[in-house]
């Protein structure tokens, strides 16, 4: 990229990057592929996107347009100039419900459009499984379709009308009432006209998905209708800026029919066998796929539904009906067919499968190890009788090679996808990635069907399209390109081979050139992987963290930035061990900054990324690395020791405090610490917790370990804000205690909010426990983790772990009032291969789920009070990330006359010390917007349940609500 290019393009005043973070950024895609592009731009009207892409072709670059970047097959990536549509263009438009017809922009995502249609009582029919990320714009170029093409068809059955950007800048508007390009219209006609023949010879009908290139085949339906056309052509006609949707009615009822089969065979013969009740959907999962779902917290309970541990099988055919619903379910029903059969009306139940099947690329290539089913013949189509000899012939591919595979996919449709288990860092093994492309490509042109059929041509298959297509036809798309494309600047190699794309070829540098550590690790990655690398490769680039919903990954939600992203991420670590970053430094760069310094590590891509990238961890290891190599800064040394932080500020609370509000004190924490001045610092206890306890112990006296409290419970005790706290709620406790349970009093109910302590020791005791406290214990070690001190950390939780491990009573429950410390506790000792972690986790519960058990056994365990109310609650992401919180809201309503609902949040921002930095506290309250409108949106009075200190910091600070701990809520509630 010379100055002169990049300053022609700048002078659009489009936004566009050419800093080497966003080029690595977008070098890849969901693909295998990876070419770094000369720069990105993102424009945010019609008229920028025209000014951009003319000056990159009078600067002689080439374009590449980009929505949320899933191709399989490396559409959106190229070595010129990479047009970003999704960033900006999410308008949607013009909703006629009598016309049921809408507008979008480009960078519409499909789940945002039918959230907004859903009210309507509409949807947009094609349904792709990365509906959650894939936008509108990438379906029309791709012409996409999903699983229930058999009645929606594809993406371009639903286009009324396309604005495009050509080659020159121009704008224009094409579809079956607009004049313009008439002369390409006649001429498209004519070329048409005179292939006709051998279109017929080689596309013969019955094929429910879409052929490769550009849609010849359709244009004759409606001669005037460019779109049909540009439907497909993956962005090497021109970009398209919006579209004039077709949308459908709901359906007035759904139901699902599943089928559980011995073997794939059996699956793809009962297929053809069921195609008489005209399903909307018939979709295979089979055992590869099923398998990577055990011990998935997202996927367990649709393992259940499923019956999966009790009655496993090989094969699954989801068959999904509209209207007449319960009618064609019986007769499904009464069908020899399968093992077993399961039948589905319920919309939860059917989403829960639904969620296994639209997973199925991450979750397959979650695998262990370095052999990963690979996307790549993973697209071709037959018709659906054809099905079960067309997977015979991909078997007989196979079985020579000694490969195994996945076949999953829309079966009712014809298309399976296919992938191989391939390790793509072998030679061996690339030997048979292509043997397996190129028999594969002459088995589906033996059934004359499509190798493309929904996921586009790209650079996996244009080396292909001449023996798929023959000279004639690829010769007519030719004369289109030319028309649209004179220059060839629009996704230049792809679909028209000219040599610089192969299968093989551009693959993944770390294919190529496997990644290596310059360090030793320190974490086992116990879940799966037990390496870094192996969780690193996890990422695939699906795209499934590019979403606004759930908890991955908050800072994206909050930015839309690509680097904010867990698939972002990823990349610029590989891009750093690559050595691919500015100073060729593995552990320290801008690049990486960017991408680390702002993870939260709120562990939310664990569970949510089917994968399981642990961008938390990954981010704790290449901290620590560097500041073993170049010494731990001192502000990650003080954030590191908050507990000691916390014993000192305790012996002097009322000057500690007024220091901690001191304004030209913060100013000087602000310069010397980058500590912010506008963040509020938690004030000291006047009296810690443990000494409160301390006071309380009973002359039966404590063990050597613990620390126990008697059953005398005193007249007050002071709070957190140096204020006296209303102590009314603290009865006697029961009689007849049931057994000893070790409260975990961490930092912040220790030294900063002992009255949450009080009311948990006081509920503990209502339940009949002798509640003890640990003696000597050390902090968790969470704050020096997430400052990537793990020496610290893991100095502390030996310490921890030997001392609860030593006791006398080994199997006494131990309960946490703060979700950071528990998740210590179950996940990250064991990351830090302490010794007896895993058996000690056991042992570990929070205290809301351990209450919420007990009463789930013996619902008369506590008596309380009648109060109606309105209870929202904020549970903590590292809680979420390991356990479903439906309890929390089961707990509430346990209270009599409270009503509970679990808000859909995500991380709130603070993160521990994050939200306290000078520098991140901005990108903080970003983060903490959708708490806080979830907050706003709940009705006058609603008490706000959050169980993270930090999200209670958070809230407090940011907003008007006074949020509680659950213990606080149930000590209240007790009679």
């Amino acid at each position: 990229m010379t100055p002169v290019q990049e300053r022609k393009i700048r002078q659009t005043g489009c936004d566009a990057r050419f800093d080497n973070l966003t080029r690595q950024l977008y070098a890849t895609d969901a693909s295998i592929y990876q070419i770094e592009p000369v720069g990105v731009a993102f424009p945010k009207s019609a008229q920028q996107a025209n000014a951009v892409i003319r000056a990159a072709a009078d600067a002689a670059l080439s374009i590449t347009p980009r929505g949320a970047g899933t191709s399989l097959v490396g559409n959106a990536i190229g070595e010129g100039l990479i047009v970003d549509f999704s960033r900006y263009n999410r308008q949607i438009t013009d909703l006629d419900l009598e016309k049921r017809s809408v507008r979008v922009g480009a960078g519409v995502v499909l789940d945002q459009l039918n959230e907004f249609l859903t009210p309507h009582g509409f949807c947009f029919g094609p349904d792709v499984a990365t509906s959650s990320r894939a936008t509108l714009g990438g379906m029309v170029a791709n012409n996409s379709s999903g699983a229930r093409c058999p009645i929606y068809g594809t993406t371009a059955d639903h286009v009324i009308s396309l604005e495009i950007v050509m080659a020159d800048g121009r704008i224009e508007k094409i579809g079956p009432t607009h004049e313009s390009l008439h002369a390409e219209r006649a001429k498209i006609e004519d070329l048409i006209r005179e292939a006709s023949t051998e279109m017929a010879e080689r596309w013969p009908p019955g094929l429910i998905k879409r052929w490769p290139g550009y849609g010849i085949e359709r244009f004759p339906r409606v001669p005037n209708d460019l779109t049909n056309i540009l439907a497909g052509s993956e962005g090497t006609l021109a970009a398209i800026f919006s579209a004039e949707l077709k949308i459908s009615p709901l359906p007035h009822e759904k139901g699902l029919g599943l089928i559980f089969f011995a073997s794939v065979a059996e699956a793809m013969q009962a297929t053809v066998d069921l195609l008489d009740l005209k399903p909307a959907a018939i979709e295979h999962i089979d055992r590869p796929l099923l398998d990577q779902t055990k011990g998935q917290l997202h996927f367990q309970a649709a393992r259940d539904l499923l019956e999966l541990d009790t009655q496993p099988c090989e094969a699954i055919l989801i068959v999904e009906f509209y209207d007449d619903v319960a009618e064609r379910l019986s007769t499904l029903e009464s069908r020899k067919i399968g093992l077993r059969k399961k039948i589905l009306t319920d919309p939860a139940q059917m989403n829960l499968v639904w969620s296994v099947r639209k997973s199925g690329l991450s979750l397959l290539t979650g695998c262990i190890g370095p052999a990963k089913p690979v996307a790549f013949i993973e697209d071709a189509a037959v018709r659906p009788a054809q099905l079960p000899e067309y997977v015979h012939g991909l078997q007989s591919i196979m079985k020579p090679l000694g490969l195994e595979a996945s076949y999953y996919g829309h079966a009712a449709s014809g298309l399976l996808h296919v992938r191989p288990v391939l390790d793509l860092h072998s030679a061996g093994d690339l030997k048979k990635f292509r043997q397996v492309a190129d028999q594969t490509s002459a088995l589906v042109r033996q059934f004359k069907g499509s190798l493309s059929a929904e996921h586009g041509v790209g650079i996996a298959r244009t080396e292909y399209m001449r023996d798929q297509l023959g000279d004639e036809l690829l010769g007519v798309l030719r004369e289109i390109k030319r028309m649209f494309d004179p220059k060839n600047i629009f996704n230049p190699g792809k679909i028209f081979d000219d040599g610089r794309h192969k299968i093989d070829n551009h693959l993944r540098e770390n294919f190529t050139r496997p990644l290596e550590l310059r360090y030793q690790p320190v974490f086992a990655f116990a879940f799966k992987d037990r390496s870094f690398i192996g969780n690193l490769e996890q990422c695939n680039g699906c795209g499934g963290c590019l979403k606004h919903t759930g908890i991955m990954c908050p800072t994206f939600m909050a930015t839309g930035e690509e680097v904010m992203s867990t698939r972002g991420r990823a990349n610029i670590i590989r891009a750093a061990l690559e050595l691919r970053t500015n100073g060729h430094d593995p552990l320290k760069s801008e690049e990486l900054d960017a991408a680390l310094s702002n993870c939260l590590s709120c562990k939310g891509c664990t569970p949510e990324c089917p994968s399981n990238v642990n961008l938390a961890l990954l981010k704790a290891e290449m901290l620590y690395a560097r500041w073993r190599r170049d010494g731990l800064p001192l502000r990650e040394r003080v954030l590191s020791n908050v507990d000691l932080l916390g014993k000192i500020g305790c012996t002097m609370p009322a000057l500690a405090n007024a220091f901690l509000d001191f304004k030209p004190l913060r100013a000087l924490m602000e310069t010397a610490l980058g500590i912010s001045a506008k963040r509020s610092l938690p004030h000291y206890a006047r009296h810690r917790f443990d000494k409160w306890f301390a006071q309380r112990l009973g002359s039966a006296g404590a063990s050597p370990a613990v620390s126990r409290a008697s059953r005398d419970t005193p007249s007050n005790a002071i709070g957190a804000n140096s204020s006296q706290q209303d102590t009314s709620i603290f009865g006697e406790a029961p009689a007849l205690p049931r057994c000893e349970v070790i409260l975990w009093d961490d930092t912040f109910v220790r030294y900063h909010e002992p009255h949450i302590g009080i009311a948990a020791v006081r509920v503990l005791e209502a339940l009949g426990f002798r509640v003890a406290l640990v003696r000597n214990r050390r902090c968790c070690g969470r704050p020096a983790f997430s400052q990537g001190n793990l020496d610290l950390a893991a100095k502390l939780g030996k310490h921890n772990v030997d001392c609860l491990s030593s006791l006398q009573h080994s199997n006494t429950p131990i309960l946490f009032l703060e979700p950071s410390c528990w998740s210590m506790f179950v996940e990250d000792y064991r990351e830090l291969n302490i010794n007896g972690a895993e058996d000690l986790a056991k042992r570990c519960f929070v205290f809301e789920k351990f209450v919420d058990d007990l009463l789930a056994r013996q619902p008369n365990a506590l008596q309380f009070n009648e109060r109606p109310a309105t209870i929202a609650i904020h549970p903590h992401c590292h809680a979420k990330s390991i356990m479903n919180q439906e309890f929390m809201r089961r707990l509430v309503e346990r209270l009599r006359g409270r009503k509970a609902t679990v808000l859909d949040t995500a991380c709130c921002g603070m993160a521990g010390a994050f939200g306290a930095l000078a520098e991140k506290y901005d990108l903080s309250v970003q983060v903490a917007q959708r708490l806080l409108d979830n907050i706003d949106n709940q009705p006058p009075g609603t008490e706000i349940i959050a169980s993270g200190t930090s999200c209670r910091h958070q809230i407090k600070d940011l907003s008007n609500a006074r949020p509680k701990h659950m213990a606080e809520l149930i000590a209240e509630a007790l009679q």
